[in-house]
């Protein structure tokens, strides 16, 4: 494991170059899982140089304890030619997410590309592909994925005011966000903007959030996501420190009074939540924008609840309906029929009964091996 420094920005940072050996894979299982559409997750980075101190990256083990404790990014060596050759092995493709735990635009990917390469192993064999950031998006990233109807890209702003963004996001430009959208709108490819969390007491205000719907629909945003920051209990005493150095202590010590529920990780109080959630929705709907929300749920008498049940105005959750894509000859191809929609599904169109999750009520985590099993139905129609 080499240890590798480079200068980025006039400061000196350090990585780590690595094999890997990892397979595609899909979200996670029911409890903790309201995503509407499969896909096919990928990171070709552990680890983020954005810096933004309630990531709950923080609190995964492995790789990201060194992350969270000495700053140290991973970079997997040749990921983009690992992802390509286990595509190749498979007929059932989803749509690649890129990246839903650490930053793929982030400044080390200047130096190895392997954002881009991942980008055009998908564009190349059709299969549709979306990214997360808070970076400035390549232009090579994105004259590949206008060429791909189902390919689109998400920009996570927290706040319309710079210098809050900054604290929040400290390798965000809050300018260079907007223009991603623009950017994305000009060329054609369907953008989604993330409040994705909003940080009570900091980022909550209503004036501030309106502000903010307004300019983003205005920059051509089709689709909002937002959550309300939950934190991992492993890291609580870390971003309740953080918090009170940068927003006082005061602010410290309404979050210990507000954050009295837990569902897997430490949620704010889910009367708070909903009306945060209730007020963005009716932005949406007045701005002619669709609606969903990012893992959040609350527990009724020990049931676990999604709460898009109430709030959300999409099929799927980024509101684009992706289809399962199928392959025929070197390509992939989209299934006629198909919405993507797999945890409402109760008519499997795509052929493979075990994802029509509305009907089995058991949703998947998938696994390599489950893409090649699935490779083998035959029933899979035009």
């Amino acid at each position: 494991m080499p240890n590798l420094r480079i200068r980025l920005q006039n400061k000196p940072f350090k990585h780590y170059l690595v094999k890997s050996s990892k397979k595609i894979h899909g979200w996670f299982a029911w409890p903790k899982r309201e995503c509407s559409c499969e896909r096919f997750l990928l990171n070709p980075y552990n680890g983020c140089s954005l810096g933004c101190f309630y990531c709950y990256s923080r609190a995964l083990p492995g790789y990201f304890q060194e992350f969270h404790r000495n700053g140290r990014v991973f970079v997997f060596e040749e990921f983009d030619k690992l992802v390509a050759s286990q595509l190749d092995s498979i007929d059932i493709g989803f749509c690649g997410y890129l990246s839903p735990v650490t930053e793929p635009f982030q400044k080390i990917d200047k130096f190895y590309n392997l954002s881009a390469k991942l980008v055009k192993v998908f564009i190349e064999r059709n299969l549709p592909i979306e990214f997360i950031t808070k970076e400035r998006v390549p232009q090579e990233v994105i004259n590949l994925i206008r060429t791909q109807e189902h390919s689109f890209g998400q920009i996570s702003i927290l706040s319309p005011d710079s210098k809050l963004n900054r604290l929040l996001s400290p390798g965000a430009d809050l300018e260079v966000l907007f223009a991603n959208i623009r950017r994305l709108t000009d060329q054609g490819v369907y953008s989604v903007a993330r409040i994705d969390p909003i940080l009570p007491f900091i980022s909550d205000d209503k004036k501030g959030l309106t502000r903010l719907m307004t300019r983003i629909s205005q920059e051509g945003v089709k689709h909002v996501v937002a959550s309300v920051l939950d934190i991992p209990p492993r890291i609580k005493g870390y971003v309740l420190t953080k918090i009170a150095r940068l927003f006082g202590r005061h602010i410290k010590d309404k979050y210990l009074s507000l954050y009295k529920e837990k569902i897997g990780y430490l949620n704010a109080c889910i009367d708070y939540r909903k009306e945060v959630f209730g007020f963005l929705r009716k932005q949406a709907d007045s701005l002619g924008l669709t609606f969903s929300l990012c893992m959040e749920y609350e527990s009724q008498k020990g049931n676990i609840i999604g709460l898009n049940k109430q709030f959300s105005s999409a099929l799927n959750c980024e509101g684009l309906n992706i289809p399962i894509y199928k392959r025929k000859g070197g390509r992939f191809y989209p299934q006629q029929g198909c919405r993507g929609n797999c945890l409402s599904c109760s008519e499997a169109v795509c052929g493979i009964d075990e994802l029509a999750y509305a009907k089995t009520k058991k949703p998947l985590a998938l696994k390599y091996s489950d893409y090649r099993r699935f490779s083998k139905i035959q029933t899979i129609t035009d």
